[in-house]
Order: structure tokens, then sequence, then C-alpha cells
């Protein structure tokens, strides 16, 4: 099952355009559609044991900080 072209050729993940239409059942990903469509920018996403959670930006002079395997990262001073 293929989300990229193969016919092309960048280098970085960036570059990349990811169809969020497809199936990413096979992947345990059920939600990418929803939030691709929801992503603004500094937008991060992480799994959080059941599926993928979107990040915002946390506070000026935060630093987000993860906590050991299970645990969701949180921002932090």
């Amino acid at each position: 099952m293929s989300f990229i072209s193969p016919s092309v050729t960048g280098t970085k993940l960036s570059e990349y355009e990811i169809d969020a239409d497809k199936s990413w059942e096979a992947f345990g990903i059920t939600n990418l559609k929803e939030l691709a469509g929801g992503m603004t920018k500094g937008d991060m996403l992480f799994f959080d044991g059941t599926r993928l959670v979107k990040i915002i930006p946390g506070p000026i002079g935060t630093m987000l900080t993860t906590h050991d395997m299970g645990n969701d990262p949180t921002w932090s001073y």
C-alpha cells in the first residue's frame, strides 16, 4: 500500500504530499484526515497509545517535555 508517488524525488518529508483520504487503518491511524485538515503552523502530532493527537504550540518560553514511555508530553517552563 503506497501513499507517496514513486515518481516523487524529494529528500525531506515536508516535500511530500500525503493523501489523507486513503485508508491508513493498516498503520493504526484512523483520524489522519481530520488531524491534517485542522493543522496550523507549529502544530505537531504524537501517538497517545490509541490514536494520533495534535499538540498545539505551547506558551512563549515553554518547552515540550516527555515523561518516559507511556506518558503524554506536556509544555513546561
